[in-house]
């Protein structure tokens, strides 16, 4: 409910119907959510939003693990932490965190840094060398950092039998280690972002602080890893990680990236992009995307097959795409509160025409048909 300047539940669901997505999972940013800040946001969602919606609990710690089985009762059963600052978890408490979430079948999505690399390195070139440009963030969160957590985080899911999910994964290290991993039979899913599939660092150079967000944009291999990664299984959903900041959160890192806020708006472009970028370049089959965005992230937190499928039972979400229309992004047809997007006057192929939750028509080209309020919060089972 706080943070609602950069974007709130009608906002965003708004942009979600708009973009083709009927349900959001929300996390949890900068405040703890457990039991009772679960109940505040599933009343705002259901006075606010627009599509369907769930959400993980978070930031969790070792001293909230007694919390767990309350969350659950409540229909949440995935658990977000960090392993690196500002909310960082040691490994030891990862594993007391990973131990309890299994005990109750849920699942542990983590944000997989090694806290001790980039430590080492934002001493370096933040504090030593006193770089404040705009790739010097960049620069201070090496691919190496994102491969140790993640080792650490399979070591730690073999050991516990625990379900662990590597969020917004980034490089080439770390789909190897997971298609190793689940080759192994071990309990880890993954997921990557529009974000990680198109721009690389070189794009950073021109947009700046706005395309500053952590985990880091890479490199062009990790760009072709990462979608090999989702055409073969390894990485199993695409994903947000909608984090949007104002402009001037943003423009601040001109000339301080240290001082920028870390994230970008994502849910209105997440399906043009990735039928564009994905189905219409051939990096990814029409039933692949359906898998990845649809039937994996329902399956993998809890919401199958009343969401990610279409048969007697489920909902009757479903979006009718029109693969031969060509759009130009601009943000000012968006329905974001922060009023641009990275995606800034890129061409895609490929766009919803009409958004379908639960049998109700909710956007039709481009148009919101659905009211503030027809969201629902959908359990965890």
């Amino acid at each position: 409910p706080d943070y609602t300047y950069r974007e709130d539940f009608e906002s965003g669901s708004k942009a979600a119907a708009a973009g083709g997505v009927t349900l959001l999972i929300d996390m949890p940013l900068v405040l703890t959510v457990l039991s009772d800040m679960i109940e505040r946001k599933k009343k705002e969602g259901e006075r606010l939003s627009v599509v369907d919606f769930s959400f993980h609990a978070g930031m969790m710690m070792p001293e909230y693990v007694e919390e767990i089985p309350k969350v659950v009762s409540l229909g949440v059963k995935s658990f977000k932490l960090f392993t690196t600052q500002p909310f960082k978890v040691d490994w030891q408490g990862v594993r007391c965190i990973v131990e309890a979430v299994s005990r109750v079948d849920g699942v542990t999505v983590v944000h997989a840094e090694d806290d001790a690399i980039i430590s080492e390195w934002v001493a370096k070139v933040r504090d030593e060398e006193g770089r404040k440009d705009v790739l010097a963030h960049f620069d201070s969160r090496p691919s190496e950092a994102e491969g140790e957590a993640i080792r650490r985080l399979i070591h730690i899911s073999e050991e516990t039998c625990g379900h662990i999910h590597i969020a917004h994964m980034t490089t080439t290290v770390g789909t190897v280690l997971v298609r190793d991993a689940k080759e192994r039979g071990i309990s880890i899913t993954a997921e990557t972002c529009p974000q990680y599939l198109v721009f690389t660092r070189k794009d950073a150079e021109k947009q700046g602080p706005y395309l500053k967000m952590t985990p880091p944009l890479r490199t062009r291999d990790d760009v072709i890893s990462l979608w090999k990664g989702l055409a073969d299984g390894t990485i199993d959903m695409v994903v947000t990680d909608h984090a949007p900041g104002t402009k001037e959160e943003k423009e601040v890192g001109w000339e301080d990236i240290w001082k920028a806020w870390g994230g970008i708006p994502g849910v209105e472009t997440l399906l043009p992009i990735m039928l564009s970028e994905g189905v219409n370049k051939g990096r990814i089959t029409p039933m692949k995307l359906v898998e990845v965005m649809c039937q994996r992230p329902a399956e993998v937190f809890g919401l199958y097959p009343r969401k990610g499928a279409l048969r007697e039972g489920s909902d009757g979400d479903l979006v009718i795409l029109d693969m031969k229309k060509e759009v130009t992004i601009r943000a000012e047809n968006l329905h974001y509160k922060v009023g641009w997007t990275p995606y800034e006057g890129m061409k895609v192929v490929g766009y919803p025409e009409v958004t379908v939750l639960r049998g109700e028509v909710v956007a039709e080209d481009g148009r919101l048909l659905g009211r503030p309020g027809y969201g629902k919060f959908v359990p965890m089972r």
